[in-house]
C-alpha cells in the first residue's frame, strides 16, 4: 500500500498507528475496520480506498520495509561473489525487520485472516526473485533456469522461512539468512 499524495500518506500512517496500538492489546481477528477509523480519525470509505481489510492493511505494513531492504543494485564491474553477499546482506536485512515488528508478524500468522500476509510475503518474493534472475543471467549465472518452476518454488520456501523466522525465538539474523541461502536451488551463487 503505497500512498500517492502527502493527504493520502497521513491517513496511511494514522490507520497504520491505530493498527499497532490496537494489536497491542487484541488479537488481529477482534480488530475491526470501525476501531480503526475511530482510533485513525478517518471514514471506513477512506479506509477502503488504501485496504479491503485489517488483515491486508497489516499485510501492507509488513511487507513494505521488508521490500526496501531486499533491494539490490550491482555495478557493472560487480563479480557474482560480490553480488552474492549483496543479496545475503539484503536477506538478513530484511529478517531484521521481521525480528524487530516480530510481536505484528506472529498476530498475523496467528489469525484466522492470515493469508493475505502470506500471500503479499510470496507476492515480494515473486517479484523479488525475478529480479535476482535477471541480475544472476546478466552475470551468466542461472541462465536455462525455467522460471515457471523455479519462481513459485522458491518463493514459497522463502515465504515459509520468514514465517519460521517470526514465528521462531531466533536472534542471530545473520546465522538464520545463511541457513535459507544454504537451502536454495543448485544454481543460486554461495561465496
Amino acid at each position: 500500500m503505497r500512498a500517492a499524495d502527502p493527504r493520502s500518506a497521513r491517513t496511511v500512517a494514522a490507520l497504520r498507528e491505530a493498527l499497532r496500538e490496537s494489536l497491542a492489546s487484541h488479537p488481529l481477528d477482534e480488530v475491526s475496520v470501525a476501531s480503526l477509523c475511530r482510533a485513525a480519525g478517518v471514514q471506513r470509505t477512506t479506509f477502503y480506498t488504501h485496504a479491503a481489510s485489517v488483515a491486508e492493511l497489516l499485510a501492507g505494513l509488513l511487507t513494505e520495509e521488508i521490500d526496501e531492504q531486499l533491494d539490490v543494485h550491482p555495478g557493472a564491474d560487480a563479480s557474482v561473489t560480490e553480488v552474492a553477499r549483496a543479496f545475503q546482506a539484503t536477506l538478513a536485512a530484511g529478517l531484521a525487520v521481521v525480528a524487530r515488528d516480530r510481536a505484528l508478524f506472529r498476530a498475523a500468522l496467528d489469525a484466522k485472516a492470515s493469508a493475505p500476509l502470506r500471500r503479499s510475503i510470496t507476492d515480494l518474493m515473486t517479484r523479488r526473485l525475478h529480479i535476482a534472475l535477471d541480475i544472476w543471467n546478466g552475470l551468466g549465472v542461472a541462465r536455462g533456469v525455467d522460471r515457471e518452476v523455479v519462481v513459485p518454488f522458491a518463493a514459497g520456501a522463502l515465504t515459509a522461512s520468514v514465517e519460521t523466522w517470526a514465528l521462531s525465538d531466533r536472534t542471530d539474523t545473520d546465522d538464520f539468512a545463511l541457513a535459507v541461502r544454504d537451502q536454495m536451488p543448485p544454481w543460486w551463487p554461495r561465496y
